[in-house]
């Protein structure tokens, strides 16, 4: 699976509390994935000699520390291969200080997986990150006690399937299809239909069909429970997508905002 870097400390750049502290390796941050320090999951990059404002490649190795609660990626270009020795003196500069030691990572894929308790506070964490990120929040807002419950409520009890996308034991991605019996027509003879909500990949693994994956996965669950229709309300960013995948826009929608109704 290839993963996407922001670059905030370039390659020769200082770092920003300890200006004699300089990168020899470019330095980023995973967007979406959260790290177990509550920012978002750093990474060194290695295998690419000039400094550069983002990197896409390979998760080579994961280095953690005995004496912090930080892990940091190791990232390379496609094809390109390090040793554990050669990794560790690649980020010397900066290792040095702490009791680390590297873990080589196994090649895989994107497992997917149906969300339930064992699972719960990824589900709702890979949601509220959904929210934030659709509605232009701060990844700092926190939301209502009362909507966190109310949802864990809904994904608990209501008629609704959800699929997490899990990179090893990182959640990374998340869909829900929500079901619901309509009065049958001659086009919809079950009754049976779907909205599908909350299709979201974490930034540093976008473009790489992990979103198509949970919408297939969905429309197999789907047919199988006799589902003749889904419907979705679209952002501009996934709206190609799921042209790709046989939906068509339709203005034949109205809605009456109960809630905020005046006589």
């Amino acid at each position: 699976m290839r993963i996407t870097a922001r670059i905030d400390r370039p390659l020769g750049s200082a770092h920003p509390k300890h200006p004699d502290l300089i990168y020899r390796v470019n330095y980023g941050e995973v967007v979406g994935v959260p790290a177990p320090d509550g920012d978002w999951q750093d990474a060194y990059v290695l295998g690419v000699d000039v400094p550069v404002e983002a990197f896409t490649g390979r998760r080579i190795a994961v280095i953690h520390r005995r004496d912090d609660i930080e892990t940091k990626w190791v990232l390379a270009p496609d094809g390109m291969v390090f040793t554990e020795d050669e990794i560790m003196g690649a980020v010397h500069f900066q290792e040095q200080y702490f009791d680390s030691y590297c873990v080589m990572e196994e090649v895989g894929g994107i497992a997917i997986v149906r969300a339930d308790s064992s699972n719960e506070e990824e589900t709702i964490r890979i949601r509220l990150d959904c929210l934030r990120t659709v509605n232009h929040l701060p990844r700092s807002h926190v939301f209502p006690t009362e909507f966190v419950d109310q949802t864990c409520d809904f994904l608990r009890h209501a008629d609704q399937t959800t699929l997490l996308a899990c990179d090893g034991d990182i959640t990374i991605g998340c869909a829900t299809l929500c079901y619901k019996r309509c009065i049958p027509t001659p086009g919809h003879p079950t009754g049976r239909r779907a909205h599908l909500m909350n299709v979201y990949v974490a930034e540093g693994y976008r473009r790489q069909g992990v979103a198509k994956q949970l919408i297939l996965a969905l429309h197999a669950e789907a047919e199988a429970r006799g589902v003749t229709e889904i419907t979705l309300d679209a952002t501009d960013l996934g709206r190609k997508l799921y042209e790709v995948l046989g939906y068509r826009a339709s203005d034949e929608c109205m809605y009456f905002d109960i809630g905020r109704s005046q006589a």
